[in-house]
């Protein structure tokens, strides 16, 4: 008989060897190349903080985080640096901008009309919610189709004279379906001519399920402020996020958080420079280390338009196979990420669904309503939500199929017992 450390040892070589891991809209796995060795780098070798101190482990730390602005703004053609801060994650970020702006007397004005989808994340949803009733104003919410695909048109003609916000979601958490965020935000900037500033719309994205997938460019899009995290498409650690800020919102966004900056100490107000007016104590310098790590190994521009050929690859196949199956129904369509919900019927709820995955095919997927509640009511799946599957930049086509046959076996034995 093996020893019971030997048999331990046998037992997690073997779990490691069938984990099929398909939940990358909630954060990715493995993380990139250099990710846990810049990490680990940093706390051995540098260890200080950034913007305290003029010694040479600290001037190091502060060149991390100069480092990861300049590239996040290259890869977002964002007009300068300072229109990027550091968060700690997209949910801090979108906090940010959403209390900075919509909850700010100085900012979005009481009364106004904000305007949001049914697609949105409760980092949008929530936050949003509160602002509006600090100020008084009026939340409309976009219905979307059944594959959580907005309509321009719908979202565009719901803009009047009141409207000052705009929040959409790049990428559906759900379902995968790109919304038309350029059209919009054209639509928007058309609105925004005729206005006078005190009036401008403000144009938010959740970049949390595109960043680091597909391209972006917040000018091509018409974008005022855009927030990703640095865990799921880039492959970084989590913890750590950005917030861009478009130059003409610098001066009107206001810090909802106070502390200690690093410059400027003897004043007892915030700086009112971009961006360290929103950046308030300590850096997570490790995830700085780790996300800096994660840009340097990420695709070039040119690179990503044939990771973003694969993974439209892999969502096709995704779809094609899951639409072959009797008796589950399926959300979304093949688009650029492979990411589909989809429901077995009262028969099999989704928590269900997912722990029979996990346990009989080693496979590990989410089951619920993904923070996304409003959506599912469109989706009629409001009761217990989905299963949905998501890849990512490490996912194989054989794991595609795998995932496939096992949904088709879990709908076949379903089928034979009704």
């Amino acid at each position: 008989m093996p020893s019971r450390s030997t048999s331990i040892a046998e037992t997690n070589l073997s779990e490691t060897k069938r984990r099929i891991y398909l939940d990358h809209a909630a954060t990715s796995w493995p993380k990139a190349d250099g990710v846990t060795d810049a990490m680990v780098e940093f706390f051995s070798s540098v260890g200080a903080s950034a913007s305290r101190g003029n010694y040479a482990s600290a001037m190091k730390a502060s060149e991390l985080v100069r480092s990861l602005r300049h590239k996040l703004a290259r890869f977002i053609h964002a007009e300068s640096e300072s229109c990027i801060s550091f968060h700690g994650g997209c949910t801090h970020a979108l906090n940010c901008v959403i209390h900075g702006l919509v909850g700010s007397s100085k900012s979005i004005g009481d009364g106004s009309h904000l305007l949001l989808s049914a697609v949105e994340h409760n980092a949008v949803i929530r936050p949003l919610l509160v602002a509006a009733k600090s100020c008084n104003a009026t939340v409309e919410e976009v219905p979307t189709d059944r594959n959580g695909l907005l309509d321009a048109d719908e979202v565009i003609s719901r803009i009047n004279n009141e409207t000052r916000l705009v929040a959409l979601s790049h990428v559906s958490n759900v379902t995968g379906a790109v919304q038309p965020i350029a059209e919009i935000g054209a639509a928007v900037a058309e609105a925004n001519r005729s206005r006078a500033d005190f009036k401008q719309i403000l144009f938010l994205c959740d970049a949390a399920q595109s960043f680091g997938y597909l391209p972006i460019n917040v000018a091509s899009l018409g974008v005022h402020a855009l927030a990703a995290p640095a865990h799921k498409g880039c492959g970084g650690p989590p913890g750590i996020g950005m917030l861009y800020v478009s130059p003409k919102w610098h001066s009107a966004i206001q810090p909802w958080m106070q502390g200690g900056t690093g410059d400027d100490g003897r004043s007892d107000e915030m700086p009112e420079s971009m961006p360290a007016k929103l950046e308030p104590g300590t850096m997570n310098l490790p995830a700085i280390a780790g996300w800096l790590a994660a840009m340097e190994s990420m695709a070039t521009p040119n690179e990503l338009d044939d990771s973003s050929q694969k993974l439209a690859a892999l969502s096709q196949r995704l779809h094609v196979g899951l639409n072959g199956i009797d008796g589950i129904k399926v959300f979304g369509q093949p688009g650029p990420l492979p990411i589909a919900s989809l429901d077995f019927g009262p028969a099999l709820p989704p928590d269900d669904a997912a722990a029979i995955l996990d346990s009989e095919f080693g496979i590990e997927v989410r089951s619920g309503h993904h923070c996304a509640a409003r959506l599912h009511s469109h989706l009629g799946t409001e009761t217990a939500g989905t299963l949905r599957i998501s890849g990512g930049h490490g996912t194989t086509s054989d794991e595609i199929d795998v995932v496939v046959a096992a949904v088709a076996e879990i709908a076949a034995q379903i089928t034979s017992l009704v």
